[in-house]
């Protein structure tokens, strides 16, 4: 077959990968699970092994034969021929999502998942992807997206892949991550999420500056002018923060970055 280098295909073969990624996952006889992207089946085909029931979400109907193939040696198998990002995921009652992704798409599908409860997700990512969602404060990876991800789930590295576990051979390392969704009661108290995503792309525009000068030089991406912010800086009662303002954006934790939030959207909406 051709391979669509337009949807990013690189077919997963190393069955000791796909074993390790479905054990991480922890897969039992009572789930069901989501996979988004079929390839040639071997993953899939130890899913169906292992699960209640398997959901394959895939663009591609090149990859039909395979699916074919599948479908007749597995009842507990349901292929969606769609396009994931448009998938209505409520509407599938999985409770773990096991994928190798189309690494293009690997920062909404992240993010539309967890507007989804779930279990478990354990997900095949751009090694570089991995590095940044994984990454923790004070780290050369650490931005933006490390603090909008943590905020909303656990998250950790499990492996690196080589290019060897795929066909065709990619020219970049992938990673498993495993992602575990916080409970609603379990997350941080938030005064404006909406906010909390301009700030982070204010602060992250600057991520090795400090944090005045990161909001002052970005204050038009949370609707301020540079002496609105200033003013509100400098007046900012920082009593209960474990840094201040002189801190360099990429040192502050995911916690602390709830908090400066909060304070300011306070202070901002006061003012």
């Amino acid at each position: 077959m051709r391979y669509n280098k337009r949807l990013g295909q690189c077919f997963l073969r190393d069955r000791n990968i796909v074993k390790k990624t479905v054990a991480v996952a922890d897969i039992n006889k009572n789930d069901t699970v989501l996979e988004i992207g079929l390839g040639k089946g071997i993953l899939t085909k130890e899913l169906a092994e292992q699960a209640k029931k398997v959901y394959v979400i895939e663009l591609d109907r090149q990859l039909e034969p395979f699916a074919e193939e599948i479908l007749s040696a597995y009842n507990n198998i349901h292929i969606l021929w769609d396009d994931a990002l448009k998938v209505d995921f409520n509407s599938l009652d999985f409770n773990k999502v096991v994928a190798n992704l189309p690494y293009q798409i690997s920062s909404p599908i992240t993010f539309k998942l967890l507007k989804r409860d779930f279990d478990i997700s354990v997900l095949m990512y751009q090694y570089e992807f991995a590095k940044r969602l994984t990454a923790k404060e004070g780290t050369k990876e650490y931005g933006r997206l490390s603090v909008a991800i943590q905020y909303l789930a656990n998250v950790e590295f499990i492996c690196k892949v080589s290019p060897n576990a795929f066909f065709p051979k990619p020219k970049v390392y992938s990673a498993i991550v495993k992602i575990i969704k916080r409970k609603p009661e379990d997350l941080l108290p938030l005064e404006d999420p909406i906010f909390f995503d301009d700030l982070l792309r204010a602060l992250f525009q600057h991520k090795n500056k400090t944090i005045k000068r990161a909001l002052i030089n970005s204050s038009h991406e949370i609707n301020m002018d540079r002496e609105g912010i200033k003013k509100i800086l400098n007046n900012l009662p920082l009593n209960n923060l474990d840094f201040d303002l002189n801190e360099r954006v990429f040192k502050l934790s995911v916690e602390d970055m709830v908090k400066l939030c909060n304070l300011l959207y306070n202070e901002i909406k006061m003012d």
